[in-house]
């Protein structure tokens, strides 16, 4: 989850209500508001890649492997495929 930081506290909560009642005024609130717009942008790449790099591989092992009639290790790699993309969604928020 990602953060900000006023008067030398950190915050996670983005509402603007929230943001008022610390004391930030309109072009502060805009200024975190697009920062974490940027942030999010850019996890999306990330997290493209990371599928790419870590569970694309292992859901075509799980494809291989059904085609060769290996049930279990099909199994195996899809599941460690699906660890994989949950990892990744944790570690690259895009919400």
């Amino acid at each position: 989850m990602s953060a900000y930081l006023f008067n030398g506290e950190s915050h996670t909560n983005y509402e603007t209500a929230y943001m008022q009642t610390l004391g930030m005024d309109a072009d502060q609130i805009e200024s975190v508001l697009r920062q974490r717009d940027f942030e999010l942008s850019q996890n999306i790449e990330k997290r493209a890649a990371a599928y790419r790099r870590e569970s694309d591989p292992l859901f075509a092992e799980a494809y291989r492997k059904e085609a060769a009639g290996d049930t279990e290790g099909a199994e195996t790699a899809r599941t460690a495929g699906l660890a994989a993309v949950e990892k990744i969604k944790q570690q690259f928020p895009v919400a």
